[in-house]
């Protein structure tokens, strides 16, 4: 469904600068907002509570995505664009849904299909095509870039929480993982060993709800209750 609407400039307390408000008035399908994107051709894409909604490149009309149009889940928490041109939603206990670069269709990969648990808070492309996701309570699944087999990381395998907030990829290759009290953990670029990194090492806190990788390299980390860490 695609609906049009005005948009409308709310001024500051001072500075001469503005706000311009979306919610449901507007078009967007629910209030409660999860994740944004910025996708290849100015599209944004907002994640919510309610579904999936894209504000057009013009910042003039809404197009919804929700479980009547092919989504899994309405409780959309973290999106991503594959070098592809596909647009990927973890939800939350729908799995992930991809929608072809087209717009057109989905594709769902569920703990049926794979996945480790439907949960899934994070997802990440790295440089070699594959798509990580990060699970609340099932770990890290892996997706190759064929889009046809998982690999999966729990604590079994050395990932120091099963609940998965965040993830990084670094210049070196290594995937940083922000958990959920369990601090950080870095698997190198061979998907080999673990590295932690948590309150005993020295990170504020072990709740860590995200991950940035500055221009000069430096990771920062910030977390639930401890403040930002560099």
């Amino acid at each position: 469904m695609v609906r049009y609407f005005w948009w409308r400039r709310i001024p500051t307390q001072s500075g001469g600068k503005f706000f311009t408000h979306f919610t449901e008035k507007e078009g967007l399908s629910n209030n409660s907002v999860r994740s944004i994107l910025e996708d290849k051709s100015g599209n944004i894409w907002f994640g919510t509570y309610g579904g999936v909604s894209r504000l057009s490149r013009e910042g003039t009309s809404f197009t919804h995505f929700t479980e009547k149009e092919g989504l899994s889940n309405n409780i959309v928490q973290s999106i991503l664009e594959d070098k592809n041109g596909n647009i990927w939603f973890g939800t939350a206990g729908g799995g992930v849904s991809r929608l072809s670069r087209e717009g057109t269709s989905f594709t769902h990969f569920t703990e049926k299909e794979g996945l480790s648990n439907n949960d899934v808070v994070s997802i990440l492309e790295d440089k070699s095509g594959n798509i990580w996701f990060g699970t609340f309570g099932g770990g890290i699944s892996r997706l190759n870039r064929e889009g046809k087999s998982f690999t999966h990381f729990t604590e079994k395998e050395g990932l120091s929480n099963n609940h998965v907030q965040s993830i990084l990829e670094d210049k070196s290759g290594n995937i940083w993982f922000g958990t959920y009290n369990g601090g950080v953990s870095r698997i190198n670029q061979e998907g080999v060993s673990f590295t932690h990194f948590t309150e005993k090492e020295g990170l504020s806190y072990n709740d860590v709800w995200s991950i940035l990788k500055d221009k000069s390299g430096n990771i920062w980390f910030g977390t639930n209750g401890g403040g930002v860490l560099d």
